[in-house]
């Protein structure tokens, strides 16, 4: 005779894991929104590095309203973050509640995450090159590019969206 196994009532260890990587994520990019957002970027024959004068969060960006991509950037930088501490949230509920039209829901906050932090690198790409992007052939090239912050927020809403979409799967 076959015994019938009991479901467990607590948390399973894959769900603990996916919490732990979506915390990870949201803390990352949380913090990218408040660090350097972009840098200048000068290479030559004579000298090559960064301009740390130049280093600007991304509220510091804001101060100048006439920049072109700026206000995609800012709204796709702080979607993604606000997505992935939603989709935490969500997945949170999801857990303790045992809904699995929470972990849907949590599911699409992940792709909104992981497509707005793609999109926010991309327009910090575009702006950088419409504020500042000169090139004198071998004598000298600098542009302003991404910096950490941005790097970050784009890690943190990856990661943290990626987990998203498999604790809605899984766990």
């Amino acid at each position: 005779m076959a015994k019938k196994r009991r479901k467990s009532k607590g948390i399973s260890t894959t769900a603990l894991i996916v919490l732990l990587i979506m915390v990870v994520g949201t803390a990352l990019a949380f913090t990218g929104l408040f660090l350097d957002w972009t840098v200048l970027q000068s290479s030559s024959e004579y000298f090559e590095g960064k301009d740390t004068s130049f280093n600007q969060t991304l509220s510091e960006w804001g101060t100048d309203s006439d920049v072109e991509y700026l206000i995609p950037t800012n709204i796709f930088a702080w979607t993604a973050a606000v997505a992935v501490a939603l989709a935490l949230v969500l997945y949170l509920l999801k857990v303790l509640m045992r809904q699995k039209v929470l972990g849907t829901v949590c599911g699409i906050m992940g792709i909104v995450a992981v497509v707005s932090a793609v999109l926010a690198i991309v327009f910090t790409s575009l702006m950088g090159k419409s504020v500042w992007e000169m090139d004198l052939g071998d004598l000298a090239k600098s542009a302003v590019v991404p910096a950490v912050g941005c790097y970050l927020l784009m890690s943190g809403g990856i990661i943290g969206g990626g987990a998203a979409l498999a604790g809605a799967f899984k766990g």
